[in-house]
C-alpha cells in the first residue's frame, strides 16, 4: 500500500486515525498503542503477506535479546547478546538482500554454477533492521529497565517511517508514545500534518513521477541518444530521486504529525550544498547518523589519527553504497562519494578559498554524475552513458522525441526538446526556491488560503494516483 494510493488516502489513513483517536477515550493507553502497532503491521504486510512473518520475527527476536540484556548484570552476557543481535540483524539483511548477489559474483569469479534463489527482498528491511541495530547498541550501553512489547513493536513498525525512513531512534519515538497528552486528537497537528503530507504527495506524483518517463526512456535506450539528451536524462533522474525522496520524507513527517508524533527531519535541500560533506549532512540525515553510530564510531571515528579518520570515512560511504543495494553500481556510487569526502577532508583550507557558487555548481554536477552510476542497471551501462555525456561529436539534438514516447503517443522532436528542457529547468528553480521541511513546519499557519491550496493540491494528486509509481527508496 503506497502513501500515494487511493486505498491509503481514502481508506487506511482515515480509518486508522479515526479508530486510534476513538480509542483515546479508554483510560488504559495500551489498546490504543496496540491498535496502531497492528495497523502498522497490516500496512506493511499489505504489500506481501510473507512480510508480516519477517518483520514480526525480527521484532520478537530483537525484543527478547534486548529484554535479557537489560535484565542481566554480567557485562560478558551483555556483550555476547550484542554480538548475537548484530549477527542476527546483519544476517537477516545479508540473506534477503545480498545472497543472490554474492552467489552470482562467486559464480562469475570461480566459473561455478550455483543456482540463484531469486529471493524477494522485503520492502524497507534495511530501515527497520538498522533501527533495531541502533536500539541494541543503546540497550548495551544503558541500565534502563523499562521495555514493553507493545511500545517496542510500535517503535519498529510505526507505518509513516517503516518503509523508507527516517531511521528513528528509540529515545526519539518511545517517550512520545508514552506521553499521555499525545493520545488525543489535536486539530492543529492534524491540519499541519495533512498539509505537509499533501505537499509531499504533490512532489511525488506531479514532479517525480512525471520525470520518470524521460528517465526510463533514456536509460532503456538501445542506441546512443547523444550528449545533450543524456545530460537531460541525468539531470531528470537527479531531480526525480530528489523530489521522490523529499516528498516521501515530508509525507512521513506529516503523517507522524497527524498522530501527534514528531519524526526527525531526514531531508534538507541537499542539492544546494557547497560540498559532498554538506550534501550528506542534508540528504538522508538519519542514515548518516546511524552509519556513524554503527560503523564510523566502532571503527575508531576520529580518535585514532587523521589517516585512520579518512579511512573510516571512506568505509562508511562504501557501506552506504552496499546498504542501498546488491549491485556493483551501488558499490561504485559509494566509492565515488567516499573518495570525494576524503579529498574534502584532506584539503579543507584550499577548498574554502574557492567561491561558494563554484563549489555549489561542482557539487551539484558531481552528484548528478554519481547518480548516473546509481541508476544504471550495470557498470557497463553506466560506462556507455558516461561515454555519451562527454561525446562532443554527437550532440543528439534530433533524439529528444525518443525521451517522451510513452508507448502510445509521440511528438515532434522540437516539442519534445522544449518540454524536456522546461521540465528540468522548472525542477531546478523549485529546488533552489523551495523551503525545507523544518521551515515549512515553523512557518505553517492554518488559514483559509492554506486550506484552499492544500485542497487544490490534493485534488490534482487524486487525478494522478492511478499511475502512481513505487517510491525509489522502497527498493533499499
Amino acid at each position: 500500500m503506497l502513501f500515494s494510493s487511493y486505498e491509503f488516502v481514502f481508506a487506511f489513513l482515515p480509518i486508522t486515525a479515526a479508530v486510534y483517536f476513538l480509542l483515546s477515550k479508554i483510560k488504559n493507553p495500551y489498546p490504543q498503542r496496540a491498535f496502531l502497532a497492528a495497523a502498522s503491521l497490516f500496512f506493511y504486510s499489505y504489500f506481501e503477506w510473507s512480510y508480516f512473518l519477517i518483520i514480526s520475527g525480527s521484532i520478537v527476536v530483537n525484543f527478547i535479546v534486548a529484554k535479557i540484556s537489560l535484565c542481566g548484570k554480567s557485562k560478558v552476557l551483555k556483550k555476547a547478546l550484542l554480538v548475537l543481535s548484530v549477527l542476527f540483524n546483519v544476517g537477516l539483511i545479508g540473506y534477503y538482500k545480498y545472497y543472490d548477489f554474492a552467489v552470482d559474483t562467486f559464480n562469475t569469479v570461480a566459473s561455478a554454477d550455483i543456482p540463484l534463489k531469486g529471493i524477494l527482498i522485503p520492502l524497507g528491511i534495511s530501515f527497520f533492521t538498522f533501527q533495531q541495530l541502533s536500539f541494541q547498541l543503546r540497550t548495551y550501553r544503558t541500565d534502563e529497565k523499562k521495555l514493553n512489547f507493545i511500545d517496542y513493536t510500535l517503535f519498529v513498525s510505526f507505518f509513516p517511517q517503516l518503509i523508507a525512513g527516517p531511521i528513528v531512534l528509540y529515545d526519539e519515538l518511545v517517550p512520545q508514545i508514552a506521553d499521555g497528552e499525545k493520545r488525543f486528537l489535536n486539530k492543529e497537528n492534524l491540519a499541519t500534518g495533512f498539509s505537509v503530507f499533501t505537499y509531499g504527495l504533490f512532489k511525488k506524483l506531479i514532479i517525480a513521477d512525471e520525470l520518470a518517463l524521460i528517465v526510463d526512456n533514456g536509460f532503456a535506450a538501445s542506441k546512443p541518444m547523444g550528449m545533450i539528451p543524456m545530460w537531460v536524462v541525468a539531470l531528470a533522474y537527479t531531480f526525480q530521486i530528489y523530489f521522490d525522496f523529499s516528498g516521501y520524507s515530508e509525507m512521513a513527517i506529516g503523517l507522524g504529525k497527524m498522530f501527534n508524533f514528531e519524526l526527525p527531519v531526514n531531508f534538507c535541500t541537499p542539492l544546494r550544498s557547497a560540498s559532498i560533506t554538506e550534501m550528506w549532512q542534508r540528504w538522508h540525515i538519519t542514515l548518516g547518523r546511524t552509519l556513524s553510530e554503527l560503523v564510523y564510531i566502532p571503527l575508531g571515528g576520529n580518535r585514532k589519527g587523521k589517516l585512520r579518520k579518512k579511512i573510516n570515512l571512506f568505509i562508511v560511504f562504501l557501506v552506504s553504497g552496499i546498504w542501498h543495494g546488491a549491485s556493483w553500481t551501488f558499490v561504485l556510487w559509494g566509492v565515488a562519494h567516499g573518495a570525494a569526502r576524503v579529498i574534502e577532508e584532506c584539503f579543507p583550507k584550499l577548498l574554502s578559498k574557492i567561491p561558494v557558487f563554484i563549489r555549489r555548481a561542482f557539487t551539484f554536477i558531481y552528484v548528478v554524475l554519481a547518480f548516473v552510476i546509481f541508476r544504471a542497471t550495470s557498470v557497463a551501462q553506466a560506462g556507455r552513458i558516461f561515454g555519451q555525456l562527454f561525446d562532443f561529436t554527437d550532440l543528439g539534438l534530433d533524439s529528444f522525441k525518443k525521451l517522451l514516447i510513452n508507448g502510445i503517443f509521440g511528438m515532434p522532436n522540437i516539442v519534445a526538446m522544449a518540454l524536456a528542457f522546461a521540465a528540468v529547468a522548472i525542477c531546478f528553480i523549485v529546488m533552489l526556491k523551495e523551503k525545507s521541511t523544518s521551515e515549512i513546519l515553523e512557518d505553517f499557519k492554518l488559514t483559509p488560503k492554506r486550506a484552499v491550496i492544500t485542497a487544490l493540491m490534493l485534488a490534482v494528486c487524486v487525478l494522478c494516483m492511478s499511475r502512481s509509481a513505487v517510491f525509489i527508496y522502497f527498493n533499499f
